[in-house]
């Protein structure tokens, strides 16, 4: 028990760390401070308390994500400072979250855990914006899925879409097991979206036209075509993209390992890859055994992307340093990508996984993974 509540410590030391780094770091108006999306909305749409967004006007995110900027406006009052400190606050039970399903998920693998809990990343791209939380949703999700606890895991995986709309990818390999379970834990889940429904109809169009207009941005496929906005650079990737999933789809690797195939084959093909969104992969990393040996490149370029952007004027160009660290991390990316594929390959449908039930208590159980 002991041993135990000192692996627990350390984990909740490094978590908790993480989170320090990532709120100095962010603190606005500072020497030190790196660009935070979290204080650009606060001059570009809370400052001076303009309601609700999502339902008093238009926010591009979803509504898990404008309740949270609402909640943190609303305690924080009318200062900058106290807004982005509750921020933070409301941040910390997503590091503990994450810092306690990783050390559950890979009680084994002390450095597939250090790797995720220490991330660059995650201390960069942290209190930033709302990807930490769906990290913690995504963690929380895969866990539970394990555990056999299937309404839970498609409701942390309904709350994780609430707050970013992509993971929704994840669902299908949640229906392969009690499909009536998923299908209610999930609708549970994203419940943030009815208040929007009923009394803002018109953010929805608005959102799909919003993302829709958007332009090439840490694509590596923009140095295929050199336009931003180019339609034909859209298209190349949205075929490629229902490639690559139906590939992780129907991969013979374990469900962390899956999950992370289907995350990176969205990311390499989207036209949209902002390097928080890398935060979500974070949940999986320790999954992917020795392939995990070239994550560093991708943590390295990643974080080059956020300190290199705005030392030019037009970062969303091809030969810019922002673009060239984007390009480093879809190569680096993708050949984990395919080598872990690659692995499922040599041994379809079967791994050993570790569970857990108790702590401190560990087993090693063989499973057939039919997603």
């Amino acid at each position: 028990m002991v041993d135990a509540l000192k692996k627990y410590w350390a984990v909740m030391a490094i978590a908790l760390a993480s989170w320090g780094v990532s709120l100095i770091l962010h603190y606005p108006d500072m020497p030190w401070t790196v660009y935070s999306d979290v204080v650009s909305l606060w001059y570009r749409e809370m400052e001076g308390g303009g309601g609700i967004p999502c339902i008093d006007f238009f926010l591009e995110y979803p509504p898990a994500s404008c309740f949270l900027l609402a909640a943190s406006s609303f305690l924080g009052g009318s200062s900058l400072a106290s807004y982005y400190l509750v921020f933070g606050l409301l941040s910390l039970p997503a590091y503990i979250v994450f810092g306690l399903v990783i050390h559950r998920l890979y009680i084994g693998n002390t450095p597939g855990k250090f790797m995720a809990l220490a991330s660059p990343s995650l201390i960069v791209y942290g209190i930033y914006n709302f990807d930490h939380f769906v990290a913690a949703a995504v963690a929380l999700s895969i866990y539970l899925h394990i555990r056999g606890r299937n309404f839970l895991s498609a409701l942390s995986l309904g709350l994780a879409v609430s707050l970013k709309l992509i993971p929704v990818i994840l669902l299908p390999l949640y229906l392969s097991k009690n499909p009536k379970h998923v299908v209610s834990g999930f609708l549970t889940g994203i419940t943030p979206y009815l208040p929007v429904a009923f009394l803002n109809p018109e953010y929805f169009p608005e959102f799909y036209r919003f993302h829709s207009g958007w332009g090439l941005e840490n694509a590596w496929f923009l140095w295929l075509s050199g336009d931003p906005f180019s339609t034909s650079a859209k298209l190349f990737g949205f075929w490629l993209m229902i490639i690559l999933l139906l590939r992780s789809y129907f991969s013979g690797a374990g469900f962390e390992v899956k999950s992370f195939q289907i995350l990176s084959a969205w990311f390499l093909t989207s036209y949209v890859f902002t390097p928080q969104m890398a935060l979500w992969l974070l949940p999986t990393v320790p999954a992917i055994g020795s392939v995990a040996d070239l994550w560093p490149a991708v943590e390295i370029s990643n974080v080059l992307i956020i300190y290199t952007w705005f030392t030019t004027p037009t970062p969303t160009l091809p030969w810019t340093l922002p673009q060239t660290a984007a390009l480093v991390r879809a190569a680096a990316l993708a050949s984990i990508f395919f080598l872990s594929y690659r692995q499922g390959l040599h041994t379809p449908g079967v791994r050993n996984r570790i569970w857990v039930s108790k702590p401190g208590e560990h087993h090693i159980q063989q499973s057939l993974d039919s997603g």
